[in-house]
């Protein structure tokens, strides 16, 4: 009984440790109305796992690229994934688009990078397509989109490491 109730109170203990705060916000501002047509279908349960593995990309990203306290927020007001149905003409390559706001702060909250983007004709993403990992399955949903939000994030974050 001893050790059962030993048992009980580490398992106690351990559920009471919270996880580390998350350095990165992402939030998906007016998705009903977003260019691709499956991600702007509420009811459509692929949208919960675009957001989260975009969420889940992100804050990967955030975390090799951000000095340490730093925090990234990046507010996506449209979405076009490459190559799937959408509700407007897409490019012609079929590549994904993302138009978002960021903003980075240091660890006083202080602003030091901030933007809008509209990556619909980004194509600077050629030295990451082979770089990005392709075994994270929480992320593979966005698989094609990796490199461009990669190569966004290292030309956006540059410099501030040596803050």
């Amino acid at each position: 009984m001893a050790l059962l109730l030993g048992c009980s109170a580490i398992s106690a203990r351990s559920a009471e440790v919270k996880e580390p705060a998350t350095r990165t916000e992402v939030v998906f501002d007016g998705a009903d109305n977003y260019t691709d047509w499956n991600l702007s279908d509420s009811a459509n349960g692929y949208r919960e796992s675009v957001f989260t593995a975009l969420r889940s990309f992100l804050s990967r990203q955030a975390e090799q690229l951000l000095p340490e306290g730093y925090k990234l927020k990046v507010t996506f007001t449209d979405i076009d994934l490459g190559g799937r149905p959408s509700r407007k003409i897409h490019s012609a390559s079929g590549a994904p688009a993302f138009e978002f706001t960021y903003q980075v702060t240091d660890s006083s909250g202080t602003v030091v990078r901030q933007g809008t983007e509209n990556l619909r004709h980004y194509t600077d993403f050629g030295n990451y397509k082979f770089s990005v990992e392709t075994t994270d399955m929480a992320t593979n949903v966005i698989q094609g989109e990796k490199p461009m939000l990669k190569s966004w994030a290292v030309d956006a974050f540059a410099g501030l490491n040596q803050r």
